[in-house]
């Protein structure tokens, strides 16, 4: 496959601009990142590259005074997807939990903060005998470990076609046969859930939660990470509006997790 990487330069550098714009470009076909002392380097499927989109993205990502600028570079045709996994995949999932990726996206594999700190707070709870969602589900890993921790039927649901085939390998690759995967966003989710996990970023979250504490039954639990710290307050806030408490609070190098509660006698979910 005939791959493309844009060198995207971050002026000043900061970290968490580069982890927002990693973020963003995910949602537009790049599906593997690399550092860089200026930026980041992004990768993306010559046909899937649409460089409006590129534009768009990058025009839409406000952080105050920070500037992006970028070139686009062809690269060699051969397997980027194997070339990834033998010099930049970090195996930690399978290392710490047991977990088995096939590698072929940077996000949802445990590199970034949110996957990683959301996948530990899901393997020490017990999802027995529920029905669980995995939305935006990337490489499918919080499904596998909600699968893991008992769950009887998980379904992931992502918008990305790529996603969505790499879920699937992955639930397959940990012997996980309870799943449904499906293409879409969130009016795609269909039924009630006893927990929904959503590992996204805060614009969805803030647009999506009503769709989200619709499709909660009574007394579930609504986990949402990739945002930062200093976005909990807000995220409080559309939370307190969607009837919903906070439970725990979770923050690692400034990426937050929160664990959200639907009460019990709330009645407002879909039949």
């Amino acid at each position: 496959m005939q791959y493309l990487y844009t060198d995207i330069t971050v002026t000043p550098y900061s970290e968490a601009a580069c982890d927002i714009l990693c973020a963003m470009l995910g949602e537009i076909g790049f599906d593997s990142f690399e550092q860089t002392e200026s930026g980041i380097k992004a990768y993306i499927p010559q046909q899937d590259f649409c460089e409006e989109s590129l534009n768009d993205t990058l025009d839409n990502i406000f952080i105050p005074d920070c500037q992006f600028s970028y070139t686009v570079h062809t690269l060699e045709n051969k397997d980027w997807n194997e070339e990834w996994e033998q010099h930049h995949f970090d195996p930690i999932l399978e290392r710490e939990f047991g977990i088995r990726l096939n590698p072929r996206m940077a996000f949802g594999s445990g590199s970034h903060e949110t996957t990683y700190q959301i996948t530990s707070l899901l393997l020490a709870e017990d999802f027995t005998g529920q029905r669980v969602l995995d939305m935006g589900t990337g490489t499918g890993v919080l499904g596998i470990a909600m699968a893991m921790r008992g769950a009887q039927e998980v379904v992931a649901i992502d918008i990305d076609e790529f996603s969505v085939e790499n879920a699937k390998e992955n639930f397959a690759l940990n012997n996980i046969n309870n799943v449904s995967v499906v293409l879409g966003d969130a009016s795609a989710i269909e039924g009630t859930f006893h927990t929904i996990v959503a590992n996204i970023h805060k614009n969805i979250l803030t647009t999506d939660m009503p769709t989200y504490v619709q499709h909660l039954l009574p007394g579930g639990t609504l986990f949402i990470s990739g945002f930062f710290t200093e976005d909990v307050p807000d995220m409080k806030k559309v939370a307190s509006e969607n009837k919903l408490s906070v439970e725990k609070v979770v923050e690692r190098n400034n990426w937050t997790v929160m664990k959200l509660h639907k009460p019990a006698g709330d009645s407002s979910e879909c039949s």
